[in-house]
């Protein structure tokens, strides 16, 4: 290659700074093999350039997303800093931005409706769309911040390492089909200008749209904050209330956006607005969006005011029902369903109040503390669910938090998280599984605060063998500060303070099968027989099970001896019996039989001994037995003991029986005919984690 040729290659390179980064590669490669002995530093540097600017523009899209949600969220700004070439901004969460100015507006860029900042492609009013023609909001509610968030569940915009904006991992292409660049000849920004005012902070945009933040103490146009934690207002469906308006030197004030089926009614001279919630139709659990109110200033300028309203059942309703509901593991997700005091059914309740999102493969367990719903899932989002850790808010069922929640046994292997408890406002356990055949397991610690989560060790001594030393898959109990759990051939009590065992009990050669809290107080746990021979199949048993009853000291106070016609199983794979006991009566419920398609469960009067032996009889409709299936659940008011059933594992079927009769009485009976509501994991009430019951 001649000199002059090599030349114009640069010059055609350098003057091409949107097109793909490989072509500089290609170049370089040449350079390289042929023409050396010429000065290529103008072009690597050109390429650090490049680099320098997706990575910009990378971290111009997280800024905007936070300003938009910052606006959306009612934040305001304690600080605004000028540095070289733009502003550096606090806001009253703490949370900082870097504001540069640029040349050039990029091809993508935001436009505002009724209230939500969505991306545009091209200029005004060209919405860019997913497969399913929706447009894509920026951040908050239904949208995903696409380079360092994890809010939300929406197609996330990002770019690709050669500059180009993509979409899920896409390149975007224009109305001509051409792919788009994200980095521009001169430097694009998706701002224009910052205007540091006295009372408020306006973003210009590249496009001349303005977004405009109060300072910390100076609300221009705003709604009344709710009280505690959360950004939005939970009203009871049908309620009406008023909600205040901050509204300094605002002319007139008109209504921009209110969510189906609410009502409002603007009193700008009080500064009040009267918002109704929508009637309750049958099944619904929840209702909500965003409202937005246009204010014109008596300068001239318009201010948006923005509120999040949530119409919705209330969970922590001590006489509420939950049914969690696995799915299947090769499918699809589990869900949770709920039944109100007057047995009203609820389906899809997580689903409605997060915008379709599911919880995650595999749902286990549940947890409410804090005003919150703990739940967890055996294999998180690998059908696009939540998570594995997943926060809600208790009253609603509206997520906060979701995390992967990966961690390895202590041998290496990967886990799976089956059951939970939270003793204060951030600690919680953890018992796990290996998922290698479910061949180890174990309790471990976990922090949670702030909407974050900490994931410590396992707890010393809880982790071991399958049914013989490690934790047992079955719930953990949380009882005056201390947690409770079965534990290969014996129990454990944790104590939080020191993160360690404080007490051991062992039955060396018997199983625990579980564990509960009784009406008593006191902690039961059943223990099978010992046996002899093969554990898997044709088991031959030495003795009889029992039913261990101790104090919180772990003082054992009884062994309540099962007569041989109750067999609990040995089986790795059947570690548990599904027991539950009543809140107000002396009774525990368990299945009663090692076969794995167990479809009978006994009762026993701790307090008389009386066993009734297969009281929840066998169920079979055509030629199939429904097998009970995960922890059963006695209602804290009603008395009525709730039992899971499935025939395949495909489906499942609730029954509700009245215990106060005998035989056995059922009462109701509800089908759940799809996947997602396939092998119940339990029975839960909002009863269980209160106060009274948890101090008892």
């Amino acid at each position: 290659m001649e000199a002059a040729d090599y030349k114009k290659l640069r010059i055609d390179v350098m003057s091409m700074r949107t097109k793909k980064v490989w072509l500089f590669l290609a170049l370089v490669g040449l350079l390289f093999s042929g023409c050396y002995r010429y000065d290529d530093c103008d072009l690597w540097g050109e390429i650090a350039n490049i680099k320098k600017e997706i990575a910009q523009t990378k971290a111009d899209i997280s800024t905007l997303q936070k300003v938009v949600k910052a606006q959306q969220e009612k934040k305001t700004i304690d600080e605004i800093n000028e540095i070289d070439g733009g502003y550096e901004i606090k806001f009253n969460d703490g949370t900082k931005v870097t504001i540069k100015n640029g040349l050039d507006a990029p091809e993508l860029g935001i436009q505002e409706e009724e209230g939500i900042y969505y991306w545009t492609l091209g200029g005004k009013d060209q919405w860019l769309k997913d497969k399913n023609g929706n447009k894509i909001p920026v951040a908050g509610k239904d949208g995903k911040d696409g380079v360092d968030g994890q809010d939300g569940h929406s197609p996330v915009i990002g770019v690709d390492k050669d500059g180009y904006w993509t979409l899920d991992g896409e390149r975007i292409k224009n109305d001509q089909g051409k792919e788009v660049p994200a980095v521009g000849k001169d430097g694009d920004s998706f701002f224009q200008s910052v205007r540091n005012e006295s009372n408020a902070v306006v973003f210009v945009l590249a496009n001349g749209e303005e977004i405009t933040i109060p300072k910390t103490g100076f609300e221009i146009f705003a709604f009344e904050k709710p009280e505690g934690e959360y950004h939005y207002h939970v009203f009871k469906f049908n309620e009406a209330r008023n909600i205040k308006l901050t509204a300094e030197d605002i002319a007139t004030i008109e209504e921009i956006k209110v969510p189906e089926g609410w009502s409002l009614q603007i009193n700008a001279q009080k500064k009040m607005v009267r918002i109704k919630a929508p009637k309750q139709t049958p099944g619904q659990s929840y209702n909500g969006g965003i409202i937005t109110l246009m204010g014109l200033g008596r300068n001239g300028a318009t201010y948006l005011a923005s509120i999040e309203v949530i119409a919705s059942i209330d969970y922590t309703d001590p006489a509420g029902t939950f049914v969690v509901c696995e799915g299947n593991m090769t499918t699809v997700n589990g869900t949770i369903v709920y039944y109100d005091k007057n047995n009203n059914e609820y389906l899809n309740i997580f689903e409605n109040a997060n915008n379709h999102l599911e919880i995650g493969n595999v749902v286990q367990d549940m947890y409410m503390a804090n005003g919150k719903i703990y739940l967890i899932t055996q294999n998180g989002d690998r059908m696009n669910g939540a998570g594995r850790f997943v926060v809600c808010d208790a009253r609603t069922m509206k997520m906060e938090y979701a995390d992967s929640f990966v961690f390895k046994s202590p041998k290496g292997e990967g886990t799976w998280p089956q059951h939970i408890v939270i003793c204060n406002d951030s600690l919680g356990y953890v018992q796990w599984s290996d998922s290698n055949m479910e061949q180890t397991s174990g309790i471990i610690k976990i922090v949670y605060k702030n909407r974050k989560l900490k994931i410590d060790k396992t707890v010393e001594g809880t982790f071991g063998a399958f049914t013989t030393e490690g934790a047992i898959k079955t719930r953990l109990v949380f009882s005056r500060g201390k947690v409770y759990a079965a534990c290969g051939h014996g129990m454990v009590i944790i104590d939080p303070k020191t993160n360690s065992i404080s007490k051991r009990l062992e039955y060396k050669g018997r199983q625990a099968k579980g564990i509960v809290k009784g009406a008593n107080g006191h902690i039961f746990v059943p223990f099978a027989g010992e046996f002899k021979g093969n554990q898997q199949w044709n088991t031959e048993f030495t003795s009889d099970p029992i039913i261990v009853e101790m104090d919180h000291e772990g003082t054992v106070i009884q062994e309540h001896k099962m007569p041989n016609t109750v067999v609990f199983p040995v089986a790795t794979w059947s570690p548990a019996i599904g027991i539950c006991a009543s809140f107000t009566e002396p009774h525990l419920y368990f299945v009663d039989v090692a076969d794995f398609n167990a479809s009978t469960a006994s009762r026993y009067n701790y307090e008389t001994k009386k066993l009734d032996l297969h009281y929840v009889p066998a169920f079979k409709e055509g030629y199939s037995f429904y097998n009970i299936y995960g922890i059963m659940g006695v209602h804290p008011t009603t008395g009525h003991l709730w039992v899971g059933r499935t025939a395949a594992y495909v489906d499942s079927d609730i029954f509700e029986y009245d215990v106060t009769v005998d035989p056995i009485k059922q009462l109701n009976k509800y089908h759940y005919p799809t996947q997602r509501g396939a092998s119940t994991a339990g029975i839960d009430f909002a009863y269980r984690f209160s106060d009274e019951f948890i101090n008892k």
